[in-house]
């Protein structure tokens, strides 16, 4: 037999024996750690998504202060409030997905659309 037949031959047989050894054991296997799974999940996604509307929060309150300190000034800039292109640059995420937590916000009280569509729609903090 030849001895490269022989060589390959047991790299399939180590090859196989390290994969069984090596296989993911953190799989889910019952539906009970399948739930748990997908429950903590979604408390993941719920903390950042919830970490995400405090970064627009904050944004939107340091550019009122800067605006009001600009306006204490004389030198009142003529853009207001927060656009969604804003989000978008702050968060690093898609238009939709900027306008999902300006929505999820506005939902929650804590922030206002002024303007229906286009780009003069712009956000502000409700005091």
């Amino acid at each position: 037999m030849d001895m490269n037949i022989v060589y390959i031959i047991l790299s399939v047989i180590v090859g196989y024996y390290i994969g069984r050894k090596t296989k993911k054991t953190s799989l889910p296997s019952s539906p009970e750690e399948i739930s748990e799974a997908q429950e903590a999940a979604r408390e993941a996604l719920s903390e950042r998504t919830e970490g995400r509307k405090e970064e627009i929060v904050e944004m939107m309150q340091n550019a009122k202060e800067r605006h009001e300190a600009l306006k204490a000034c004389g030198l009142a800039e003529e853009r207001k409030g927060i656009h969604r292109e804003d989000v978008e640059r702050l968060l690093g995420v898609s238009a939709q997905t900027a306008l999902k937590y300006l929505n999820s916000l506005e939902d929650d009280g804590k922030i206002e659309q002024i303007g229906v569509s286009g780009k003069d729609v712009y956000y502000k903090l409700i005091s």
